[in-house]
């Protein structure tokens, strides 16, 4: 070994895809990511915004921008309010998809939920998005506007299964005690 050079131990690096519906869901998984799946974890996560619409078309096309690259593990985080059709789940798990269902209803709706505010069955995804967004430190598109709401202890003990299948999933594998 060259003098001055230190041992650096091999650390295995899994690799993780994770595709929300819109820069929202990117926004707020990307904070999430920081958080639950740090450089150095022996994970590396890359979080992808699909272009919205329905389940299937979010499906369909994220198996197609997808196809050609190597993941271990590819999620797919969707909203409740219109779940995928069983065709459209047998379509993402046959190309090695999970998928995870924000709830209820939407990201908004989860997020509501692990500050301890009610989210009504009848309430809309819209509704709720006015709800949660001004509280927002800043634009709802950007992973910084989640941090002050949403640190780690707070995610750290929800109990909103929709956010608690995310953190385990960027935790998952990780090579390392502190994350």
């Amino acid at each position: 070994m060259a003098k001055g050079r230190s041992k650096r131990k091999a650390l295995v690096q899994t690799t993780l895809l994770v595709v929300g519906e819109g820069a929202d869901d990117k926004a707020f998984i990307t904070h999430m990511k920081q958080i639950f799946c740090p450089r150095g974890s022996g994970r590396r996560a890359k979080v992808e915004a699909g272009d919205g619409g329905s389940p299937g078309n979010i499906i369909t096309n994220a198996v197609r921008s997808f196809r050609g690259e190597d993941y271990d593990h590819r999620i797919l985080v969707l909203d409740s309010d219109v779940p995928p059709t069983e065709q459209d789940r047998r379509k993402a798990k046959s190309n090695g998809y999970t998928i995870i269902l924000w709830s209820p209803t939407c990201l908004e709706g989860a997020l509501l939920d692990v500050l301890g505010e009610p989210v009504r069955e009848h309430e809309s995804a819209s509704s709720l998005k006015k709800r949660l967004h001004p509280a927002l430190d800043g634009a709802h598109t950007s992973s910084d506007a989640y941090q002050r709401l949403f640190p780690e202890p707070v995610l750290t003990a929800t109990t909103n299964k929709s956010v608690v299948s995310l953190r385990q999933t960027l935790r998952q594998e990780a090579n390392c005690t502190t994350c």
